[in-house]
């Protein structure tokens, strides 16, 4: 026995199924939203809508079924059927408002959730009383089960995904729909109805006809549609009512100020934080003219469309800067309906300004001050210079022994540093600025190399370190450079060949040709060498590439100064190493013309000879001298020529003398307080902190006459303070004191 299908009835279930589809959707993000009571509330009125729907539509599809026979329904296996719909219903949307659902709770929930829909299906084909027999297809039933496992399971992954996303509900709605209608139809094609049958049992008094069974499933459908459209306007209205509160809460607790006018320029909205920077609160101002709120030198300009610092007036009578940032406002028809904005209180910033405005006119005003010092200064310490430098020309001339022309010449070249160090001084303003002002010239190479192996030679005689020079290599050539740098520089690099050497090493020094009209001079060692791995590290300031735990003093400063000097001089440092090797450190500079002769060959073989290592015998009287001068290092040394059992020990550098002194424990030490590397009133604390060397007399010879000066060295354990240009009769008379 053949059925046929009533095709507006059919389309009314597949409406029925996509409307409870749209309808468990919306009643999903309901669910997932509410807590509470609330949360519960949702959550049966959604499964009762939900599973009702789903019920309409399964009877409204089973009335669009017509056989030759009257059909009929059995009442309470409808209800049972109907309650197999809601509970299928209330396990969806319970497993829809979870915050997170793993894959396997997701597939056990759709599976459940489909075996309850068919449990409501058959149920209510069970409920169906035809006199006929009713039989299944075993294997479209299969497909039926099947169907409705996978659209629940589908069912949830949509409610998951989109139950914060309201544009595909629609779509997600038709397909769902489509899923539930296909699965009733597919079990309905499973149905047989063969073999009229007896007639009805006694116990059907509780049968209902079609037409009984029309105005249930009709007001449930009404029901369905009526819920699916309140859900739809409660949801908006939901939404707007929560925009509306987050918006009233950003534009409460927000420290800008939020404000609107109409097209006469008076305020129309203004949010609290007006209060906390005028003092009025918005009633009192709404309704004013914004100008009114503006100090009165700022009005002129007024508020235009952009970006305008202005002063805004206060309820103290007061003002304060504020950053107003405004657009204009139009109507739909492009007219002007006001303005509106965001105000910042910028009265912070504007005072900070103001302070570093302050700051930097009365820098400005102590540099000019400072600079006009150093212009009087420059002319007061010229006058007696032009006495000094025009007499010792003119004792130069007259000089009739070589005794008198070398004092003669040590005057000049004393008076002419005093001079250029007149002019660098002038020139402060550019070193301040990080500029670093250097005297460059032409340099004779082998001149500076023969006074590094001199000052490096008593270090290297400790460890039996042979000091070398390629004396032909390095003869005639000379560098565009500043002397005392690059000496500077090359005495850096020979400390450091002696110190990270090994017991007997070598330490060379020779010179290369460089492209571009340069001249490498290359410092090489026999050292350990350097791993590739800490070759970058090598010009980083206070880096000692893990130097700190072998004894060895330093501060890890030394190549960075190179690096800074060598550029600065227009030059290129560098250096290559091969591990149980050695290094080599090389310096580039420009090559420059010899200004002079030659070089006297019996000074290049003295340069050339390696220093010889200390016998052990010491003098009667050992005297260390620090001074980076070498006019001042002659002259001391030409005084103490007269005191033939004094031994004069020269250091150019406060480090190098720091060593010095631990290794020749001199009777007395001479310290100048401007050395290249660290002050001299730090080598004076240093050696007063020293155990082996604290009880060493000290004598500063400083150009340096202030009062605090000398009292603050003599504090800190200076033995005597002899201020420069040197007295020599007291200078000896101090000397004498001490070796006594």
């Amino acid at each position: 026995m053949r059925g046929t299908y009533a095709a507006p009835l059919v389309a009314l279930s597949i409406l029925i199924a996509i409307g409870a589809s749209y309808t468990a959707l919306t009643l999903a993000a309901r669910v997932a939203a509410a807590r509470g009571r609330a949360r519960l509330a949702w959550l049966l009125g959604g499964s009762i809508a939900m599973g009702s729907g789903i019920w309409s539509m399964h009877f409204v599809a089973m009335l669009a079924f017509h056989l030759p026979i009257a059909i009929s329904y059995d009442m309470p296996l409808v209800v049972v059927s109907w309650l197999a719909a809601v509970a299928g219903s209330v396990l969806a949307l319970y497993v829809a408002s979870r915050t997170r659902v793993s894959h396997q709770r997701l597939c056990a929930a759709g599976v459940i959730i489909g075996i309850a829909i068919v449990a409501m299906h058959y149920t209510g084909m069970a409920a169906v009383r035809v006199p006929a027999r009713l039989s299944y297809d075993p294997l479209l039933v299969a497909a039926s089960v099947l169907i409705a496992i996978t659209a629940s399971t589908v069912a949830l992954y949509l409610f998951l995904w989109l139950r914060t996303d309201a544009s595909f509900r629609p779509a997600a709605a038709v397909v769902m729909g489509l899923a539930i209608a296909g699965m009733h139809y597919t079990a309905m094609a499973a149905a047989h109805f063969s073999e009229p049958s007896v007639g009805l049992q006694p116990h059907d008094r509780h049968l209902l006809g079609a037409p009984g069974l029309l105005l249930p499933v009709v007001a449930t459908t009404v029901v369905i549609f009526a819920l699916t459209l309140m859900g739809a306007k409660l949801t908006a209205t939901e939404a707007l009512r929560e925009s509306e509160e987050r918006y009233r809460t950003v534009v409460s607790e927000i420290d800008e100020v939020i404000f609107r006018t109409d097209a006469a320029g008076r305020w129309t909205f203004l949010n609290p934080a007006w209060t906390h920077i005028t003092g009025f609160a918005p009633d009192e101002s709404l309704g004013a003219p914004m100008i009114e709120s503006l100090h009165p030198d700022d009005r002129a300009a007024g508020v235009a469309e952009g970006r305008r610092e202005v002063r805004c007036l206060t309820k103290d009578n007061g003002a304060r800067w504020v950053e107003v940032h405004a657009r204009l406002t139009r109507g739909p028809n492009d007219e002007l309906i006001g303005m509106a904005g965001v105000i910042r209180d910028v009265s912070e910033r504007r005072r900070a300004e103001e302070a570093l405005r302050a700051a930097r006119q009365t820098a400005e005003a102590a540099s000019h001050a400072k600079s006009e010092f150093l212009s009087r200064m420059s002319h007061e310490l010229r006058t007696p210079l032009n006495a000094i430098l025009g007499f010792g020309q003119l004792i130069e001339l007259e000089a009739t022994t070589s005794g008198q022309r070398e004092s003669a010449d040590h005057i000049l070249k004393a008076g002419r540093h005093l001079l250029a160090l007149i002019n660098e001084v002038l020139d402060i303003t550019g070193i301040e600025s990080g500029v670093l002002h250097l005297s460059a010239e032409p340099v004779a190479v082998a001149d500076v190399v023969r006074e590094t192996l001199d000052l490096i030679g008593p270090l290297a005689a400790t460890r039996q370190i042979a000091l070398s020079a390629d004396a032909p290599n390095i003869a005639g050539r000379h560098v565009h450079a500043d002397r005392q740098r690059l000496k500077q520089v090359l005495l850096n690099l020979m400390a450091n060949a002696v110190k990270y050497n090994r017991d007997g090493g070598r330490a060379h020094v020779t010179s290369e040709p460089a492209p571009h009209g340069r001249l490498r001079l290359v410092v090489s060692d026999t050292g350990p060498g350097i791993p590739p791995d800490k070759i970058g590290r090598l010009f980083t300031a206070f880096d000692r590439l893990g130097a700190e735990g072998t004894g060895v003093e330093g501060t890890g400063l030394g190549l960075a100064l190179c690096k800074r000097l060598a550029e600065a001089m227009g030059g290129t440092i560098g250096v290559a190493s091969t591990v149980g090797v050695g290094s080599r450190f090389w310096v580039e500079l420009p090559a420059a013309v010899s200004p002079t002769a030659a070089l006297d060959d019996g000074a290049l073989a003295a340069m050339a000879k390696p220093p010889q290592a200390t016998n052990g015998q010491r003098r009667s009287r050992t005297i260390l001298y620090v001074e980076d001068n070498l006019s001042n290092l002659s002259l001391v040394q030409r005084i103490l020529a007269h005191r033939p059992d004094v031994e004069l020990i020269p250091s150019m550098q406060g480090g190098l003398a720091l060593e010095l002194a631990r290794l020749h424990r001199p009777d007395l030490v001479l310290l100048d307080l401007h050395l290249p590397d660290i002050p001299g009133e730090e080598v004076l604390n240093q050696l007063r902190q020293a155990p082996d060397c604290r009880q060493i007399p000290v004598v500063v010879l400083s150009a340096d006459a202030t009062p605090s000066q000398i009292d603050r060295l003599m504090g800190a354990g200076a033995h005597a303070y002899v201020t420069k240009p040197l007295d020599v009769k007291p200078f000896l008379a101090i000397v004498n004191e001490v070796l006594a």
